[in-house]
């Protein structure tokens, strides 16, 4: 666990700063697109032309399925880790991190639909694997490429997650072998769930995503309000301690800023590539519009992220939260419990549960994207199925954490990867949102894309000229 945590801790040191440069030089790209174009994200996400479900997969519901994938046990245990870890003060980075990764995730997602293929089923599959190999023609790399995100969602990801319900599952309903009973009951909705393929997916996580993100802000609202602290005093720490780390936390500015960061981004997923694997299946007349959709997605994602940090924050001083000394969802159930009473476990126990499940079904549609890249094997597909199904059961039984420094490692890896690959090919989606805001200015309400708008259209096989 020692060299496991040096390796990761030295990875991530590279990647943050890969990241946040790339994000830096988005922005200006850009030119702060985040804000001056965040109407046009409303309006391309949320229109009634989007919202319209259909046997394809819609735009609309693989912005649902992306934010199932982002809105996870991170937006729950990530900002208190961050509160207690740096401070306060890493909230406010955490948005600063959030601001820049709208412009990477813009641009990466516009990448992603550029190099998409449709595969034989019809729809369509795209990521950085397909980006290494169309964008940048690198074959051996983009299967790495794959292989790791494989083995990252269906094992890493997956594990974590299930053991993040079972955990919160468990505490909350305490009788004999629970954990045994959890795992039988998962396993059967997960292998209903993951038979049912991707349009099924894609529907359930339009029913579900929306409503949990909707209901956790109201818990948080009514938290904060029964709260002896207030949302005055949660925001005023945060801005208090921007640069400075309180005495009852200990560390330094650098711990504040990287924690900030990190949590941010595994929370968010701008700038690690991973959101593609899911933003390319869609079948938009633009890339820009799943690239205006992935950047408000990181948006929202951060609204729920900041919702949590404050009713920790709400409960007092940040000497009073310290003094609990409780880790992450012990402190969430014991703050909530002084506020909404003793529903309180029942209540992180649900959303741990539908955010975690949320995540499994993203998961699992990364995964399958990854695995027909590498080979369309009736055979492999069947295994995959088996080998997930086998990964949810033992993983309500039992957990490493071996497992879980070896996922933060392969993120790691992902994000240096993609940060590479966008700088080769990240001129693209400058060129993508360059020709949507010229067709914008012309009075196209709709802009269509022609890949002939491009100044090199070598890998690219499925946009007209």
């Amino acid at each position: 666990m020692d060299i496991l945590n040096f390796i990761c801790d030295n990875m991530w040191y590279v990647a943050l700063v890969l990241i946040a440069l790339l994000g830096v030089y988005c922005t200006i790209k850009l030119k702060g697109m985040q804000i001056t174009d965040f109407k046009e994200m409303c309006r391309v996400t949320f229109s009634s032309e989007e919202r319209k479900l259909t046997s394809k997969v819609s735009s609309f519901q693989v912005f649902c399925i992306s934010m199932g994938s982002r809105i996870g046990v991170g937006n729950i245990s990530g900002p208190i880790l961050a509160i207690l870890v740096g401070g306060p003060g890493a909230i406010f980075w955490i948005w600063v991190f959030a601001l820049i990764g709208m412009a990477t995730s813009f641009i990466e997602t516009s990448i992603g639909q550029l190099f998409k293929e449709r595969k034989a089923d019809g729809e369509f599959r795209g990521g950085p694997a397909y980006n290494v190999k169309n964008g940048l023609n690198m074959k051996r790399l983009s299967i790495f490429v794959a292989v790791v995100m494989i083995a990252m969602y269906l094992l890493g990801f997956m594990s974590m997650e299930v053991s993040s319900m079972t955990e919160a599952f468990c505490g909350a309903f305490d009788f004999a072998y629970n954990n045994l009973v959890f795992g039988i009951v998962l396993s059967i909705l997960a292998i209903l769930i993951f038979t049912g393929g991707l349009v099924k997916i894609a529907k359930l996580s339009v029913k579900i995503v929306p409503v949990m993100a909707i209901l956790w802000i109201v818990v948080c609202i009514i938290s904060i309000i029964l709260s002896d602290g207030g949302v005055v005093n949660a925001v005023a720490m945060i801005f208090s301690n921007i640069f400075t780390v309180p005495s009852a936390v200990g560390g330094g500015l650098g711990a504040m800023l990287v924690i900030g960061m990190k949590r941010g981004i595994l929370s968010n997923e701008a700038g690690i590539g991973t959101i593609p694997n899911i933003s390319s299946i869609s079948n938009v007349n633009h890339p820009a519009r799943q690239g205006y959709s992935q950047a408000l997605g990181v948006f929202i994602d951060t609204i729920l992220c900041t919702m949590t940090a404050l009713v920790i924050l709400s409960y007092g001083s940040i000497d009073s939260i310290m003094a609990l000394d409780m880790e992450s969802m012990p402190l969430l159930q014991e703050v909530l419990g002084t506020t909404i009473g003793s529903f309180a476990p029942y209540a992180v126990a649900v959303f741990m549960f539908i955010f975690a499940f949320t995540c499994m079904m993203s998961d699992f549609i990364i995964g399958e994207n990854n695995l027909s890249f590498i080979t369309e094997s009736r055979n492999a597909r069947i295994a995959m199925y088996v080998f997930t199904v086998a990964v949810v059961f033992i993983s309500c039984l039992m957990a490493s954490d071996s497992l879980f420094v070896i996922v933060d490692i392969m993120l790691a890896i992902c994000g240096i990867i993609n940060v590479y690959v966008m700088a080769r090919i990240g001129y693209l989606g400058f060129e993508v949102y360059k020709d949507y805001k010229r067709q914008k200015s012309e009075g196209v309400d709709n802009p269509v894309f022609k890949k002939s708008s491009l100044s090199n259209t070598s890998g690219i096989t499925e946009w007209e000229d």
